[in-house]
């Protein structure tokens, strides 16, 4: 037979789990509990002492108050002194026996009998003024003041239970928000901070062990985000590195293919005439003849290592220990100096409009290299009687400008390509190796300076960004 679960077990459950999951719910609860049982047991306690207590005080203030009774008759006449009995009985709630052994006056409807029986009973003896024997004044409390409280209390009971109630629940309300409030704050702060949000901050103020807590999380918060930027930048540029080093990877696979191609066609033209010669095939039995042909493709092939081992050597190179400040004008004139031969054989005139003064940062061989791989290139590539200019624009731009010439468009983004050449600017019969401009780039770039290429109206201009 199959059970039959009760409608109120999902109900439970769902409570329990309710609770176990809330701080809130919990915190109420224990608060909630705490104040009704404090308070009730407080009640109870009320019940028990009050009565008693009452009836003490009420007790002690009585004879307090007969003692004065007794003073204050002494001496008095029996009249006058029967009406101060009677108003201390009405004012104080008692009653009283005034007799002289054969009569007795009674206040408050009580009789001998009652007197002796009741729980607070104050006996004296008095002399009046009119009247030659001594009476006996008896005073009693007729109020069962212990009773009524107790009663009074008990029926309370229901209404005070209300009002415990009540009031723990506003109370346990109000102090679970109060508690778990910053706590909820900070959880979300913390959730957050797990989905890596560092931008969040904890407004909790006070000074207890929530606000160091919440102090210390923002404290956290601000040294994980700096490290978070910190890192993201590391990264970016771990990123930035890895980029360079892939593209310097592929210049250099680049570079070594070129290198290899270059040094193929020399050689198999080499090979090609010294088997000749060797066999004495046709003409190349005339070695007198084709000698010369032959050191010549081998003073190519010498010059094209020697430019593959300067950037080799570039490559591996720490530029910066070997920095010196030098002055531009001097190593422009050191460069121009270098290359008149060649321009006075080529009519071309060079000009340099550099002031002295202006220094600059640099290694001194690589830098001069580069101004006479630069300046080079504008003579040789220039037609008869042009001339090259060098200056300064805007004081941090170095200008080398040709007159007479022009590069195609379409092959100035190539121009720092190795073994790169245009047809109009560069071929093997000038003699160029097709690895100036890379060296230049190369040079500049260990150096941190930016360059360019680019026609003008008079021909052609390379620009450095110092």
């Amino acid at each position: 037979m199959a059970a039959i679960s009760k409608p109120s077990e999902g109900w439970d459950i769902k409570l329990r789990s309710r609770i176990d999951n809330s701080l809130s719910a919990k915190v109420f609860l224990l608060v909630f509990s705490a104040l009704t049982i404090c308070s009730m047991l407080i009640y109870a306690a009320v019940m028990i002492v009050l009565p008693g207590r009452y009836q003490f005080v009420h007790d002690s203030g009585l004879e307090a108050n007969a003692e004065t009774l007794y003073s204050n008759l002494e001496g008095q006449p029996y009249d006058e002194a029967v009406k101060q009995i009677y108003n201390f009985c009405i004012q104080n709630n008692s009653a009283g026996i005034l007799s002289d052994g054969q009569t007795a006056l009674s206040f408050g409807g009580v009789e001998s009998e009652t007197a002796n029986a009741a729980a607070t009973s104050i006996f004296g003896m008095i002399r009046l003024a009119d009247r030659p024997e001594e009476y006996e004044l008896s005073i009693m409390s007729i109020s069962n003041t212990t009773n009524e409280i107790s009663n009074l209390l008990l029926k309370l009971i229901p209404a005070v239970l209300g009002v415990i109630f009540l009031l723990s629940a506003l109370s346990a309300f109000v102090c679970s928000k109060a508690i778990v409030s910053p706590i909820t704050e900070i959880s979300q702060i913390s959730k957050r901070m797990t989905a890596l949000d560092m931008t969040w901050r904890c407004d909790v103020k006070s000074r207890d062990e929530i606000g160091v807590l919440a102090s210390s999380l923002n404290e956290m918060a601000g040294r994980l985000h700096t490290v978070m930027g910190e890192l993201e930048s590391a990264n970016h540029q771990l990123e930035m590195d890895v980029e360079h080093v892939q593209r310097l990877e592929a210049e250099r696979r680049h570079f070594f293919a070129a290198v290899s191609h270059e040094l193929k066609t020399p050689l198999t033209i080499l090979k090609g005439q010294i088997e000749n010669m060797m066999l004495g095939c046709g003409d190349y039995r005339n070695h007198e003849k084709y000698l010369p042909e032959t050191m010549k493709t081998v003073e190519d092939i010498e010059a094209l290592v020697r430019e593959i081992l300067c950037v080799a050597k570039m490559e591996s190179m720490n530029v910066k220990d070997t920095l010196r400040e030098m002055s531009l004008s001097d190593t422009v004139d050191q460069a121009v100096q270098t290359l008149l031969p060649l321009a006075r054989d080529r009519d071309i005139q060079i000009r340099q409009s550099i002031a002295a003064g202006r220094s600059l940062l640099v290694n001194p061989a690589l830098w001069s290299k580069a101004l006479s791989n630069i300046i080079g290139n504008a003579v040789r590539y220039s037609p008869r009687g042009a001339e090259v200019s060098v200056f300064l624009r805007d004081e941090h731009v170095l200008v080398i400008e040709n007159t007479g010439a022009a590069i195609p468009e379409d092959s100035l983004p190539h121009l720092f390509t190795p073994f790169y050449r245009s047809d109009k600017s560069r071929n093997r019969a000038t003699g160029g190796s097709g690895l100036g401009l890379y060296i230049v780039k190369t040079i500049l770039d260990l150096h941190g300076m930016a360059c360019c290429i680019r026609n003008t109206q008079k021909g052609v201009a390379f620009e450095i960004q110092l």
